[in-house]
């Protein structure tokens, strides 16, 4: 049910919903028409998106490992000062904003605990009683502070593109304004996070396939180096795809995790000292966690002593995780990193993606590591085999890949791609 009446009239105004395309190819694969572009700054991958009436533009970090839209709003007491927007979002700015109001004994209504979030205080911690919300991520930072509801929806850096064409795809959207930030989140560029870990709560996704904006509950992110597209209502770039788009099960109630079978470092599978010793490290826990809003990929800490071997073995070199000198001769050696999941599909992490270049002042210049170069050149291996449980395949790992996530069938889509038409 519409909410608003900006928005309901805004929907009939430009009767513009997205449509599904024809791919015979593609008939169990949930395709559509929209997308926006992605783009890679300091680590994460961001997406534009413009909030209230008159908007208010918000770059976020687009996430699949956690649930939530979150950002600083005013009165901001402790935020960060380093964020992409320079104003922090201002609620009584805009005509269409709802504050979710809170009851102590009808919490239900407030967003985020009635979705399993963070909830956090009382009632009274707010002005007019609004919804307070707390949430702490695993590398230590923490947000805390009140709930709005306004009209969301994504698009590009373009400001008057973003209105004349993807505002049609406004929904009325429950969001986190942020009043503290502790830790890393503080001083990051990104204005916020938009969490897509949809598999049990309401994301924007949801509520625009609800509304109607979308023509399936699925969505679909393909990285490059420098951005990428992300694809609402399911994948908008089967012809960009080099193979036919495996799918594979999801295998948690919570997060975006798949089933691991094999690990091969170069052309080894690694052994262990039983028969699934491999496969049940990475399927322990959480299992095989793909999560966009982490920049490094890292491995089950179990298996460390027959990656490293065959790591060494191959490079006649020891593997670490701090600044290192390569020449030409020596990376081009380095072995890809395949994790076989358990439809068969090879997920193949390339050097080019898991070894990231550093720029320092008066070193050798950025490189295309594809491609022959002279001298050294400065790099990070961002491949940790160190994670106490289960495995997270960071953004580094979905380099070069569209990959789909397909909320009604709980099925992960994955195909190597282009990734951008350009």
């Amino acid at each position: 049910m519409c909410r608003h009446f900006f928005f309901c009239t805004l929907l009939l105004l430009l009767n513009a919903v997205p449509t599904v395309q024809s791919d015979n190819k593609y008939l169990d694969i949930p395709v559509t028409n929209f997308s926006v572009p992605l783009f890679f700054s300091m680590g994460s991958y961001h997406v534009n998106i413009y909030v209230g009436s008159p908007p208010q533009r918000r770059l976020v970090i687009i996430d699949t490992g956690s649930r939530f839209l979150v950002f600083p709003c005013k009165p901001c007491r402790k935020c960060g000062n380093t964020h992409f927007s320079k104003q922090y979002f201002d609620p009584s700015f805009s005509t269409t904003d709802i504050k979710n109001q809170c009851n102590e004994h009808e919490n239900e209504q407030c967003f985020f605990k009635k979705n399993n979030g963070g909830y956090s205080g009382t009632c009274e911690d707010f002005d007019e009683k609004s919804c307070p919300f707390y949430q702490a991520y695993t590398e230590g930072s923490s947000i805390k502070g009140f709930e709005v509801e306004d009209l969301v929806w994504f698009g590009t850096d373009n400001f008057e593109q973003s209105i004349k064409v993807h505002m049609q795809t406004a929904i009325p959207f429950s969001f986190g304004c942020e009043t503290h930030e502790k830790g890393i989140i503080a001083s990051q560029y990104a204005d916020g996070i938009m969490g897509m870990t949809s598999l049990w709560h309401d994301t924007a996704v949801d509520v625009m396939y609800r509304e109607g904006v979308i023509p399936h509950r699925a969505f679909s992110l393909c990285f490059t180096p420098q951005g990428g597209t992300l694809s609402l209502g399911g994948t908008a770039l089967s012809h960009l795809h080099s193979e036919q788009m495996a799918t594979e099960p999801i295998t948690s109630s919570t997060f975006y995790s798949v089933e691991v079978i094999a690990c091969m470092v170069g052309d080894v599978e690694l052994k262990g000292g039983s028969e699934n010793f491999i496969a049940n490290a990475f399927n322990a826990g959480k299992g095989t966690l793909i999560d966009s809003g982490t920049t490094d990929t890292y491995i089950t800490h179990i298996i460390e002593p027959a990656f490293v071997k065959v790591w060494e073995d191959i490079t006649s070199s020891r593997y670490h995780n701090k600044r290192q000198k390569l020449t030409w001769s020596q990376f081009k050696i380095l072995p890809d990193i395949t994790i076989v999941l358990s439809s068969g599909y090879k997920w193949v992490i390339e050097p080019h993606s898991y070894m990231e270049q550093i720029l320092v002042k008066g070193g050798p210049p950025f490189v295309d590591t594809r491609s022959t170069w002279n001298g050294n050149v400065i790099f990070v291996n961002r491949l940790y085999v160190d994670e106490p449980e289960g495995t997270v395949l960071g953004s580094n790992a979905m380099i070069g890949y569209d990959i789909l996530f397909d909320i009604d069938k709980h099925t992960l889509g994955i195909a190597k791609s282009k990734c951008t038409s350009e």
